[in-house]
């Protein structure tokens, strides 16, 4: 019986694929990989992807790309890297690093590409892949155990004990790179939708991965490119499935209406959450000299929303046109300005339509938020209003 691992799996065949592993590298490298953004999609015109921005479908997509490309670049290091000579449990170790840190380097790291800023990218990226590499190492060696145990079941055919043994085996790995993310983020909630997503992901992945290598059968060729080929299908859908359960499941989220990658969205999972240029910021508004480096963080309390401006001009910290002085309280459907960038606000628990409270002296009383805000609000040099 084969192992669910690829270090105790049969490498017939890895040596004869080292050339194409150095080649596809080559091709998968950094400045390929600072072109994920405008071109991952050859059948969406770039007119469309405009369009859309970086949309929720978009994001699922892209971070299905991203564990893919992590896998595969992970499998072509293996094949370089692993000697057939190594104990069969420091293979495991190697393999499960060498895998979840190239999912976690990238999982992490493409939003950052996205944004065109490589410090970003090497910051996550590095945190990914170091998590990423530990987390891997352990749950697939965790997997394994748990794989050798399943081979011992009877009156289950072949090909079901494989598909069985091999998913729940990769969801255990699975489940450690969606914790490893979620710590990245330093986020309660991104660690327990990494966990979910990383969890569903995994088996779905290592079922179909099981499903791929009996379909490729015990050739020298078809085998080894049939590991490959499952093990970027077992990325894919650890990055998916991070995505869509945090899609799914999140509180709240902003978009960005107007600015740098318009139409991005980002979750708001966290207690206290960043906005400004600083390469630090959770949620990083780049090219408007406008937004502060610290301009603004979106704090929430009792499950209520608040924008704190950080020491921001009022008049470029703007929540449905009025200055915030010191904070305001959001509500779903509220535009936000910081500088010349407009995001909006959105909250999955929704509220009444209701006030737009600010606290602090100077700051504008509690008023009904009309259900469609003027365009004029967009203008960047419009001038604040005065309260009644």
């Amino acid at each position: 019986m084969q192992s669910g691992n690829p270090a105790t799996n049969d490498r017939r065949g890895s040596g004869k694929a080292s050339w194409f592993a150095c080649q596809i590298i080559q091709f998968l490298g950094i400045r390929s990989a600072v072109q994920i953004g405008p071109a991952l999609s050859p059948w969406v015109s770039q007119a469309r992807q405009q369009e859309w921005g970086m949309s929720r479908f978009l994001r699922i997509y892209y971070n299905a790309l991203a564990g893919g490309t992590g896998a595969l670049v992970g499998w072509l290091l293996f094949g370089l890297l692993i000697e057939q000579t190594w104990p069969w449990f420091v293979g495991t170790l190697a393999a499960g690093a060498i895998l979840g840190g190239m999912i976690g380097y990238l999982a992490l790291g493409w939003e950052a590409l996205a944004d065109g800023s490589v410090p970003r990218f090497l910051r996550l990226g590095t945190q990914g892949f170091l998590l990423g590499a530990l987390a891997g190492a352990v749950g697939l060696m965790l997997g394994e155990f748990l794989n050798y145990a399943l081979q011992s079941l009877e009156g289950i055919s072949q090909f079901w004990l494989n598909v069985l043994a091999r998913g729940l085996s990769w969801m255990v790995f699975g489940l450690s790179v969606g914790l490893a993310e979620g710590w990245v983020a330093r986020s309660l909630l991104k660690v327990s939708y990494g966990a979910l997503g990383g969890t569903v992901g995994g088996f779905l992945g290592g079922a179909l991965f099981a499903a791929l290598l009996v379909a490729t059968g015990r050739q020298e060729w078809t085998y080894v490119w049939g590991q490959a080929g499952g093990l970027v299908i077992l990325g894919a859908c650890i990055g998916s499935l991070i995505a869509v359960v945090e899609e799914a499941l999140k509180p709240a989220a902003v978009k960005i209406l107007r600015g740098w990658r318009e139409g991005r969205e980002f979750s708001i999972l966290k207690r206290e959450t960043t906005l400004g240029r600083d390469e630090t910021a959770d949620i990083l508004l780049l090219r408007d000299m406008q937004v502060e480096k610290h301009h603004a963080r979106i704090v929430v309390r009792q499950g209520r929303y608040f924008l704190v401006n950080t020491g921001a001009p009022p008049q470029q910290t703007l929540v449905n046109g009025r200055p915030v002085a010191n904070e305001c309280e959001l509500h779903d459907g509220a535009r936000i300005q910081l500088g010349n960038v407009v995001l909006l606000f959105r909250q999955k628990s929704k509220t009444p339509p209701g006030a737009v409270s600010q606290s602090g002296p100077g700051t504008a009383p509690t008023v009904p938020v009309p259900s469609v805000i003027p365009e004029a609000i967009l203008l960047p040099n419009r001038p604040p209003q005065k309260s009644p």
